[in-house]
C-alpha cells in the first residue's frame, strides 16, 4: 500500500459529527457480519441449486416479481456481503471514496437493491390484485395475451433495464462517488451527486416505492378484513385453490419480512432529508446493517413456504436425511 493510501486511512475519520466514537460500533457490526455473511451465502447457494432443479415448476407468471427480486438479492448476498465485512473490519475507512473499488461497490449495490425496490413494489402490487382477482392472470384458450399480463411484463422490463441503465449514466453526468462539493474531506465511499434535481430524484426513487408497498400492503389487510368481518356469512366468491393460497402465504411473509429490515432505514433517510437533521453514524450503519438481512434471508422464505423447493430441499440435499437421523436418535419417554 502507498503512501498516499495510508495518509487516507489515517485521516480517516472515527468520531462522527456529534462525538460518538465509532470503532466499537464498527467491530460489533464487523463480528456480526461474520456470521450472518457466510450463514446468508450458504442459504442463498442452496436456494440457486434448487432454483435450477425447480425453476419449470415454480417460475410462473403469478410469481415472476417474487423469483427475480430473490435473485437480485443473491447477487447483493454474494458480493455485497464480503465487500460489507471488508468495510466494517476497516472501521468504515474502506474501500476509499473515488477509486475504482469504490466505484465497482456502489454499481454492485445501487444497481440490484434499485431492481430490487421496484420488482417488490410490482410484487406486492399484484398480490393486491391476487387476493381480489385471483384469476387475474388466467388466460383463455383462444386468447395469445390479456392487458394484465402484457403490463405485468412491462413493468418487469422496466424494474430490470431501467437502474441497469441509469445508474452508469448518471455517474458519468453529475454524480461520483466522492463528495464533489468538499473533496479535501475524508469520506465514505458513496454516491454523491453535483445537482439537486439528481437528489430529488433519487429522493423520489427511494421512498416512493417504499410507500407504495406499504400502501398495498395497508390495501390487502382492509380487504382480508373486510371479508372476514363484514362479509361473514355472506358468499364471498372463489378465493383460488390450495396452490394460490400458498403463492399469497409466501408473498405476505416476503413483505413483511422486507417492510421489518427496510422501515427502520427509510423513515431514519426520509427524516434526515426533509427535515435536514443530523444523526449519528450508529443511525445510518445500524438501519443499513438491518437492510443487508433482508438481502441475505429474504431467499430462505421462498425455500421454506415453497413446497417444490422446500420437498427437493429435504429429498436431493441431503436434508430429509439429516431430519430421519435425528428422529431415529429421539428416544421416547417412558411411562
Amino acid at each position: 500500500m502507498n503512501n498516499d493510501t495510508n495518509s487516507i486511512i489515517v485521516g480517516c475519520e472515527r468520531i462522527d459529527y456529534l462525538g460518538y466514537d465509532l470503532i466499537p460500533m464498527y467491530r460489533v457490526l464487523f463480528a456480526l457480519s461474520c456470521i450472518t455473511v457466510p450463514v446468508g451465502i450458504l442459504l442463498n447457494i442452496i436456494f440457486v441449486i434448487t432454483f435450477i432443479f425447480q425453476v419449470k415448476k415454480v417460475f410462473d407468471i403469478n410469481n415472476h416479481a417474487l423469483l427475480l427480486s430473490c435473485i437480485a438479492q443473491v447477487i447483493l448476498a454474494f458480493i455485497q456481503g464480503p465487500i460489507r465485512v471488508y468495510f466494517y473490519y476497516h472501521n468504515g475507512c474502506l474501500p476509499i471514496a473515488g477509486t475504482p473499488l469504490c466505484e465497482l461497490t456502489v454499481y454492485l449495490d445501487y444497481i440490484p437493491t434499485q431492481i430490487n425496490d421496484f420488482l417488490m413494489v410490482q410484487l406486492s402490487i399484484e398480490r393486491f390484485l391476487l387476493v381480489v382477482k385471483p384469476f387475474i392472470f388466467h388466460r383463455a384458450r383462444h386468447q395469445t395475451h390479456t392487458l394484465p399480463i402484457c403490463i405485468h411484463y412491462l413493468g418487469l422490463f422496466i424494474a430490470i433495464v431501467f437502474p441497469c441503465l441509469y445508474y452508469p449514466i448518471i455517474m458519468q453526468n453529475g454524480a461520483a462517488t466522492i463528495d464533489l462539493e468538499n473533496p479535501s474531506e475524508t469520506q465514505t465511499c458513496d454516491l454523491w451527486y453535483a445537482r439537486e434535481i439528481y437528489e430529488l430524484f433519487d429522493l423520489l426513487i427511494t421512498f416512493v416505492p417504499y410507500f407504495l408497498i406499504l400502501t398495498s400492503c395497508l390495501y390487502v389487510i382492509g380487504v382480508i378484513f373486510y371479508r372476514k368481518y363484514f362479509l361473514v356469512g355472506r358468499q364471498i366468491g372463489q378465493t383460488g385453490p390450495r396452490n394460490h393460497r400458498r403463492l399469497l402465504y409466501s408473498l405476505h411473509l416476503f413483505l413483511i419480512w422486507f417492510l421489518l429490515t427496510w422501515s427502520p432505514w427509510v423513515l431514519y433517510d426520509f427524516f434526515q432529508t426533509i427535515f435536514n437533521l443530523t444523526y449519528s453514524v450508529y443511525i445510518d450503519a445500524i438501519t443499513t446493517f438491518i437492510v443487508y438481512l433482508n438481502y441475505t434471508f429474504s431467499s430462505t422464505i421462498v425455500l421454506l413456504t415453497f413446497k417444490e423447493m422446500r420437498q427437493f430441499c429435504l429429498s436431493k440435499l441431503g436434508f430429509q436425511h439429516g431430519l430421519s437421523l435425528f428422529r431415529n436418535h429421539v428416544v421416547p419417554a417412558q411411562k
